[in-house]
């Protein structure tokens, strides 16, 4: 038996772990060959009891897809449960990983590119599916945001009331908004929610928001209107700019408005996604 590096050693197992290919594709793979020719690789593998060499190495193998597979279907239910639980897994490991392998101790970031490799594939529906995917990554990811203090019903009592269509109204840092050509977030809840989805999704503007609130992340479906001033808000207007532009756009009276403002102004400061007000 030749006695090996460490390092060599490590650098060898995790190209055959890591090695697309069969067992023996992975063992004889140039790049995996260059750190440890077969033989000696082989001569250094002992079998066990009921295992040969690269039987062992292939428990390794197996579980490292696995885990990503199991990551990839955690983080992205929707395109789950669109494609089906064998092609989907097949894509993560077939052309996913080979394509944006994980360069990270841990599987967390590992979907980080998966709508930019939906939307670069061949696959049917991808643009619903890119969509699907971008809102899934949203939510996975927005617990790596930032903390943000939230706006209190103390700090809106505060603001005067000559002063309101002055104001503006800053969002959390885990907060973002989306526009859609389909009805993205209503797939993922009936989704989540195991309802029965019986066709494939049509092309129909839909508005979400992605938020955190008390550690917790949330997805929401909005109308076109909330979603126009919540987007006006988060770009940095006033409340009075952000109201003109929705009787531009809108049919509603400004009394019917301010009704539904109101409304909507409850169930953000309910929700948690401001954290402050400047005027």
């Amino acid at each position: 038996m030749n006695n090996i590096p460490l390092d060599k050693f490590q650098e060898w197992m995790q190209g055959v772990i890591e090695h697309p290919g069969n067992d023996q594709e992975a063992w004889h793979a140039t790049s995996v060959e260059s750190s440890v020719p077969y033989q000696t690789a082989l001569d250094n593998v002992l079998p066990s009891q009921t295992l040969q060499p690269m039987e062992r190495i292939a428990i390794y193998r197996n579980m490292f897809y696995l885990r990503m597979v199991d990551a990839m279907e955690i983080d992205f239910p929707g395109v789950l449960h669109f494609l089906g639980e064998e092609t989907f897994d097949k894509l993560i490991i077939e052309e996913y990983v080979q394509k944006f392998p994980s360069h990270s101790y841990t599987l967390n970031y590992l979907g980080k590119n998966f709508p930019r490799f939906i939307q670069e594939s061949n696959i049917a529906e991808k643009e619903f599916l890119f969509e699907l995917a971008t809102l899934e990554l949203a939510i996975t990811t927005n617990m790596d945001e930032d903390e943000s203090p939230v706006l209190t019903d103390d700090d809106v009592a505060r603001v005067p009331v000559e002063k309101w269509e002055e104001v503006k109204i800053i969002p959390i840092a885990a907060f973002k908004l989306f526009e859609f050509d389909y009805a993205a977030g209503e797939y993922l809840d009936a989704v989540l929610e195991k309802k029965e989805i019986s066709s494939s999704p049509s092309r129909k503007k839909s508005y979400v928001m992605v938020y955190r609130n008390n550690y917790t992340t949330w997805h929401k479906n909005l109308a076109r209107e909330e979603y126009t001033l919540l987007k006006s808000l988060s770009d940095g207007t006033t409340l009075g700019e952000g109201i003109a532009l929705l009787l531009e756009e809108f049919s509603d009276s400004k009394e019917e408005l301010q009704d539904k403002i109101f409304s909507w102004f409850n169930s953000w400061v309910t929700d948690g996604i401001f954290q402050s007000i400047k005027y």
